[in-house]
């Protein structure tokens, strides 16, 4: 399949390519479907979906059966003109795209940006009611599958570079998305990087070597057993024994500088949850980041909360506010 992708690229350009991707990654919608519902992608986005790549590629992006928290952007109509580069947001673990996303995406429409130039979707299916959600996620192909498929989208849909700002485990899953290659549960063939399409990557409170939790100022390893499916050894976070670590971060953290032209990291000495060091390194760091904004006293939430400024410079200016 790449080979044949490589061949389509160099012989029809940039639309097929997207096209042939597109309907490479996304698998028939799985979730249920509730047509009294309408989820937030405008109607011009949801129709050129359609048009373009089918009810089953809508349906898997918008999320309509997660009602208006399913997912947000698109334009007004097909001849408005983007003035910015779109920006898509990544959630974390138990959240979805109207919890954490929407909040840094109105920030964003405060300040400058239009809603056809901001863009989230939802993978899993949020906290469920169940504050323990969190310990069900690990880094599955199908989330993989479907933020590459919003990245793509958007690029063709807006015919501008994508800006992909990315938190908690969105990080490392927004990272294999963009990094491309075989997923290391399913063996399915992502096909090439989408560095060239990718401006800027912002990684915020990203457990990019996995997790050390924070208790009482004791740093303490948090996925040292694989029970768990959030640290399990292939699609987790698991890093048990130094410096072994699960496949999936083994794979995304083998090369360096493929996630966009411009790299950047936000994240705190005091994060809870992903904590700060693990097996010696900063795990909130990206390899090869040209830049980062340090806290020193933020717990995980406050990080993304109080950073929306900082996250708007770093797309916008590639500095670090």
């Amino acid at each position: 399949m790449t080979a044949f992708l490589d061949q389509i690229i160099s012989k029809l350009g940039l639309y097929l390519i997207f096209t042939a991707t597109l309907q490479h990654l996304i698998p028939l919608a799985s979730f249920q479907r509730n047509t009294a519902v309408t989820a937030s992608f405008t109607p011009d986005f949801n129709a050129w979906l359609v048009q373009k790549f089918g009810d089953d590629v809508q349906a898997t992006l918008n999320r309509e059966d997660l009602g208006d928290a399913g997912s947000f952007g698109g334009k007004s109509s097909a001849g408005e003109r983007l003035q910015r580069q779109p920006v898509v947001f990544v959630h974390g673990v138990s959240d979805r795209a109207h919890d954490k996303p929407i909040a840094a995406a109105r920030y964003f429409k405060e300040h400058g940006y239009e809603w056809s130039e901001l863009y989230g979707t939802t993978y899993a299916n949020g906290a469920q009611g169940n504050p323990l959600q969190w310990l069900h996620y690990a880094m599955y192909c199908s989330y993989v599958k479907q933020v590459r498929a919003l990245i793509v989208a958007v690029r063709l849909y807006t015919g501008r570079a994508v800006d992909v700002v990315a938190y908690s485990l969105g990080v490392p899953i927004s990272r294999k998305a963009i990094l491309g290659g075989k997923c290391v549960d399913t063996g399915e063939d992502l096909g090439n990087p989408l560095t060239r399409f990718v401006d800027t990557f912002v990684s915020v409170a990203g457990p990019n070597q996995g997790i050390a939790l924070q208790v009482g100022g004791l740093s303490l390893p948090g996925c040292v057993f694989s029970v768990l499916p959030i640290c399990n050894v292939q699609t987790g976070l698991y890093s048990g024994v130094c410096p072994t670590k699960s496949e999936f971060l083994e794979d995304i953290n083998a090369v360096e500088k493929y996630e966009a032209k411009h790299v950047f990291a936000i994240y705190s000495k005091a994060d809870q949850l992903v904590g700060y060091t693990v097996c010696n390194n900063v795990t909130t760091k990206v390899p090869g980041q040209m830049g980062e904004k340090v806290y020193e006293d933020k717990n995980h939430d406050d990080t993304f909360y109080h950073s929306y400024e900082t996250m708007r410079q770093m797309v916008l200016d590639h500095v670090v506010a």
